[in-house]
Parts: structure tokens; C-alpha cells; sequence
């Protein structure tokens, strides 16, 4: 059974037009990981796709809650979801999705089990693309949320399987993901962590900080074939000026200006994506906004040069076809 359904609109539905643009939230927890979050037109008409990731749970909150908490305020299915309420203005005909997995069980274990989880989000969507390998994405990432999607485009790097969505890859936006900034090592990224997983709640025993410590299960992130692969992506990363785990200097990749925004944003670890109705949070909400705008017309730029290099292919592809047929026609004697 495929992990990621959409429950919104119903593609059997013939009622539900191209013309209506009706937003629908609907919470399912249990049997999708990917429950999308809107849906503004019918599954075939959507163009493009967002997914949004979350970190490591707080140990207060469960793994279905906190995927949804992450990107709204107050918690609880009241609260103000800017995924839903207020991004889809910028993001015309995208589907949202947001990933709900065990992120304890992911970061806690080992570098093996970590690559599972990553493959795990890459099945996902890749079972929900079937057809629309080309649909561009962006990826949303909050803390260690944005080390998981970049687990899983490294594993679709290496797995011919997955390598469409690494291809449809455009754009990823960072809130507060520990990047190791300009100390590249290791020991810098798993002390990051463990101040992201102190801020959540797990004690200096437990078993995720003993690895997270360790920093081992990062090591594919690290490598220069990933630095590499950056290169291919248009990114911003958010950051929290109140933010004591991610500061400035460790949300950042050290990518050249042209490729990484930096964005400073008023707001804690957990407060980077999440807005409510606040001044500062509406503050903030103006900053990141215009960003993913930017990305996502990025994004639709690309799509759009590569289907004209395609449909020139084709156009010359069929002007070869009929001239060699008149050249034959020529030789064939009456």
C-alpha cells in the first residue's frame, strides 16, 4: 500500500474543476506519512511539489503530532498552519506535503538505519510520482529535518531508482538545519546536534546523543561528493537570532552568494517555521515568503527551459523523419 495517498481533491471526483481553488486540510496520522496538505486542483493538474520535513521530536510529543506542530502555532489542529493558510498564494498549483516519520529511530541508532529512513522518504514520493518523474520539487527542512533530505538526495545520487527526484530537485529551504558552516568536520555537525536534541528534551544518556555525538551517521553529508551535488540546487537558508542549538554560523553551508541565501529571522530554534499572528511572527512570515517565491520561479524557469529544449528535439526529431521519407520518395524510382 503506497505511503503517500492523496486525500484531497479526488482525482474520481469529476466536480471538482481545474477552475475551483479549494484548500482542504485533512489530518491522516496513521496511514500516510505524506498526507498532502493542499490541494487546489485535480492531481493532474498539478505541476509542481513542496514537502516539508520535520526534526527530532520533542520527547513532550509524538511523532504524528510534531509533524504538524513544526509548521504550525499554537499546537493542536486550530492552529495556524502557514503551509496551508498562507503559502499556496506564492506556490500556484503546487501539491504540499508535509513527512511524518520517527525521527528518534532515525538519528538514534546507527549510519545504517539513518540511510534506511532516508530511502524511506525517497519510496515515498517516488511510489506518489509515478508518471510525473519531471514535476519539479522543493523541499522544505526544519533542524534535523534538512539532514534527512539531504540523506535521501544523496541516496537518490547513487540509486537509479530514485535519481528522478535528484533530478527534479530545484530548490531547498533550511529552517535552522545544522549545516556545520565553515567547520566542516564531523565532531562540529554531532555537537550541533546534541545541542538541537538538549533543546528537545533528551537527556546527555540517552542514546540518541551518544550518536548524535559521535556524528558518524552524517558522514555522507560531510563528503565532497555532496558539496558537489549542492551545486545543482538553488537554496536559502533561515536562521534564528534567538536561536542558542542553530546560530548563524552553523545554519549556513558556505556556498558562493549566488547559490545560498541567508536569511536572519526573529524567532527561536523552533519558532524559525512556524507563524503566528504576532507582529514578529508576521514579520518573519514577510521575510520567508518572498524567498520560497524566489525559489519556486526558479524552479518553474527551469521546467519550462527544459520542456522547450524537449519540444525543439521533438520539432527537429519530426523535420528529420520527413526529410528523410522525401529524400527515399526521391530515389525510389517511378
Amino acid at each position: 500500500m503506497c505511503p503517500l495517498r492523496q486525500v484531497f481533491p479526488d482525482p474520481s471526483d469529476k466536480s471538482v474543476k481545474a477552475s475551483d481553488f479549494k484548500v482542504e486540510l485533512v489530518e491522516r496520522t496513521s496511514e500516510s506519512p505524506l498526507p498532502p496538505l493542499l490541494a487546489k486542483t485535480p492531481s493532474t493538474n498539478f505541476a509542481r511539489s513542496i514537502i516539508a520535513v520535520h526534526g527530532l521530536n520533542p520527547r513532550s510529543k509524538n511523532e504524528a503530532d510534531h509533524a504538524w506542530d513544526t509548521w504550525r502555532t499554537p499546537s493542536g489542529s486550530e492552529g495556524h498552519l502557514w503551509l496551508r493558510e498562507d503559502l499556496p498564494a506564492i506556490v500556484p498549483g503546487a501539491r504540499i506535503f508535509l513527512y511524518q516519520y520517527d525521527a528518534t529511530a532515525a538519528y538514534g541508532t546507527d549510519k545504517g538505519n539513518f540511510h534506511d529512513k532516508a530511502s524511506s522518504l525517497l519510496e515515498a514520493i517516488h511510489i506518489k510520482r509515478n508518471g510525473a518523474e519531471q514535476r519539479p520539487i522543493l523541499w522544505f527542512g526544519h533542524s534535523m529535518g534538512g539532514i534527512l533530505i539531504k540523506q535521501a538526495l544523496i541516496n537518490a545520487h547513487v540509486n537509479p531508482v530514485y535519481s528522478s527526484i535528484k533530478d527534479a530537485t530545484s530548490g531547498l529551504a533550511f529552517f535552522a538545519t545544522p549545516q556545520s558552516g565553515g567547520d566542516q568536520t564531523l565532531v562540529n555537525l554531532g555537537r550541533i546536534a546534541v545541542a538541537i536534541a538538549n533543546t528537545v528534551g533528551f537527556s546527555n544518556k540517552s542514546d540518541v546523543l551518544s550518536t548524535l555525538k559521535k556524528g558518524s551517521v552524517f558522514s555522507d553529508i560531510m563528503a565532497e561528493q555532496w558539496r558537489h551535488q549542492l551545486e545543482s540546487y538553488d537554496i536559502v537558508s533561515f536562521w534564528g537570532d534567538h536561536d542558542t542549538a542553530v546560530p548563524r554560523e552553523s545554519a549556513r553551508l558556505g556556498l558562493a552568494g549566488n547559490r545560498e541565501h541567508i536569511v536572519k529571522l526573529n524567532a527561536d530554534h523552533g519558532g524559525v517555521c512556524r507563524f503566528s499572528d504576532s507582529i514578529e511572527d508576521q514579520d518573519n512570515l514577510e521575510l520567508v515568503l518572498p524567498n520560497i517565491q524566489k525559489l519556486y520561479e526558479k524552479a518553474m524557469a527551469k521546467c519550462e527551459s527544459v520542456n522547450t529544449q524537449e519540444h525543439a528535439a521533438t520539432e527537429q526529431d519530426a523535420a528529420d523523419i520527413e526529410f528523410r521519407a522525401r529524400l527515399a520518395a526521391l530515389k525510389t524510382p517511378n
